[in-house]
């Protein structure tokens, strides 16, 4: 009876402990917030460039989220779910962040909703259809606005519903949605990125895309250099009496060459040369053959031949050199060739076409972490030359290891599809299409200024970079370039094949590229986060049904019965042990 009530007393203290320990527990935590993230790609934990971020926001910033619905299909609310998560975990660490979700058309006729989404797409967050369960299909507003001092600004939170996995890209891409939104309302002034003209670039329309895209977070604009030496620098008078020359610096923080297919002047390399020299950024999208699948459709075959862009000595200073070859990949694109017609409506017939890469290995570089597949078109081989080392190279991009080079001039010809691939030819491996290099540029003019260049030495021209810059050499212009419809003017996604409908990732690829460039990393960062969806195993399930069903409904009660049969014995031989003492 003394040890039973000497059990009972110390189990009656024990509980009070617990209860005391518990409740104090709570009461300190409640002023100091701890979170664990045991996921091993650190997938609910905000990277350290968003927390310093919030925690350096200078006034409040409200976000009114629109994603709210009872009509909402189920994995549409999973995602609203996570996205207060992260709104949550934004306004623990800021509490300058506010946040509220709302049904934006709760209680709402048919009339009041079209007149709201009809406000929506003004201002830049037009509704999207979602697929049901049922089969049926609702709309909704798919992000959110923020404030920020009187400011306004949209951000799309979903990536479009017919994209297969949206749901987990979505998620993915969550962090970086908001933050890149939280970065372009409290910025006043955004890094300033341009599209070369006057070489045979693409046009606006044949980049548009990728513009639209960049607008959310740079500033955009399109300039031809004509030789003028301040086209890419703001070049001022600093003494008109003995004709100074002053620089304010660079017009553009980046600058994008996509696909030219004209000379350039000595003058425009020149100009180019120099804002490099000043600390400028060049996204150099280029292709070294005239090779283009518009070509090979007009005709079924065409002669490629090198374009004499005469931009290789530029390249060769700067450590690179693009090879006037051709690429071919059995990892390749489907390329449609057209079968005839029926009524109006063109036919196609699916040939793989070697010439088309895709594009699926990447080095560890943060620009390419969460790239899956790229869509080339008639890509050439990428070379590092030179030992500089003042310069970083490091390779992107690379082809599979079942590659074929060509060297050019050849035939071209759509006949390749109907043909088997010799083996032994697809010897060649990982040949870089992509490339950064990074560093102390030497300019290309150093010690070879041109005479015809005597009038311009004043205009403080610069043999080594002032600093440090950085430079992409991709060896596919086309990989900017979206198809457009022009039934409702309006262009398809960058890397999209409308034919195949299949979605490749060259419009992240190259967003990504532009951030490092303009010394985004933080972006990238973020942008670089990824994590694997744990999915079952379809053809498991399948085959071993029966077993898995009785595995979650029997296991559980076995294992609580074991525990408790253990305990209990554990009890008897604690007791029996405490009567014989």
């Amino acid at each position: 009876m003394k040890n039973q009530v000497k059990y009972k007393r110390s189990a009656i203290i024990v509980l009070l402990s617990s209860l005391f320990i518990l409740f104090a527990l709570n009461i300190i935590f409640s002023f100091f917030y701890v979170r664990i993230d045991l996921t091993a790609e650190k997938r609910n934990s905000l990277a350290p460039s968003t927390i310093k971020l919030l925690k350096e926001l200078p006034d409040k910033i409200f976000i009114k989220v629109f994603l709210l619905g009872d009509n909402h299909p189920a994995d549409y609310q999973i995602f609203a779910k996570k996205t207060r998560e992260i709104l949550e975990e934004f306004a623990r660490h800021s509490s300058n962040i506010e946040f509220e979700m709302i049904d934006p058309i709760e209680g709402k006729d048919q009339e009041e909703v079209n007149s709201i989404f009809g406000e929506f797409s003004k201002k830049g967050l037009p509704p999207i259809p979602i697929s049901r369960e049922d089969l049926s299909t609702t709309w909704v507003v798919p992000g959110a606005f923020l404030t920020y001092n009187a400011k306004e600004y949209p951000v799309t939170l979903v990536v479009s519903s017919n994209r297969e996995h949206w749901l987990d890209f979505s998620i993915q891409e969550l962090e970086y949605n908001l933050v890149s939104a939280i970065r372009n309302i409290t910025t006043t002034f955004a890094p300033k990125v341009a599209f070369l003209e006057g070489h045979g670039e693409f046009d606006r329309m044949a980049t548009s895309w990728m513009e639209w895209q960049l607008k959310r977070y740079y500033g955009i604009d399109r300039v031809t250099i004509n030789n003028k030496i301040n086209a890419l620098r703001n070049i001022y008078v600093k003494d008109s009496a003995s004709a100074t020359i002053g620089t304010y610096g660079n017009k553009y923080d980046v600058l994008i060459v996509a696909q030219p297919t004209q000379t350039f002047s000595d003058m425009d390399k020149y100009v180019i040369d120099q804002f490099i020299m000043n600390g400028g950024k060049v996204l150099w999208l280029i292709d070294a053959t005239n090779a283009s699948v518009d070509s090979l459709f007009s005709s079924q075959e065409f002669f490629a031949t090198e374009n004499y862009l005469k931009l290789n000595s530029l390249f060769f200073n700067y450590g690179v050199r693009l090879n006037a070859n051709l690429i071919q990949d059995l990892t390749c694109q489907s390329l449609a060739v057209p079968q005839g017609m029926i009524g109006n409506q063109p036919q196609y017939q699916f040939y793989k076409f070697p010439y088309m890469p895709v594009a699926v290995n990447y080095t560890t570089h943060p620009i390419v972490r969460k790239i899956k597949a790229l869509k080339v078109d008639f890509a050439g081989t990428i070379d590092f030359v030179g030992s500089d080392s003042e310069l970083q190279k490091t390779v992107l991009v690379t082809t599979s290891e079942r590659t074929k080079v060509v060297p050019t001039p050849s035939i071209v010809t759509l006949n390749v599809i109907k043909l088997q691939p010799n083996m032994e030819e697809y010897r060649r491996m990982y040949e870089p299409i992509a490339v950064l290099v990074e560093g102390k540029f030497t300019s290309a003019f150093k010690g070879m200024l041109p005479v015809g260049f005597d009038t311009i030495k004043e205009f403080n021209f610069l043999s080594e970079c002032k600093g440090t810059s950085r430079q992409i050499f991709v060896s596919d212009g086309d990989m900017i370039r979206n198809a457009f419809d022009y039934k409702t003017m309006k262009p398809y996604p960058t890397g999209y094949d409308y034919r195949a409908n299949r979605h490749y990732d060259n419009a992240d690829f190259l967003l990504n590229c532009v951030n490092y460039l303009s010394s985004d990393e933080e972006l990238v960062s973020i942008r670089s986060k990824s994590f694997k969806i744990g999915t079952l195993n379809p053809i498991a399930v399948k085959e071993k049904k029966q077993f898995y069903i009785l595995l979650n409904t029997i296991g559980p009660l076995v294992i609580i019965s074991i525990m408790a049969t253990v305990l209990i014995l554990f009890r008897r031989w604690k007791y029996s042990r405490s009567l014989k003492v």
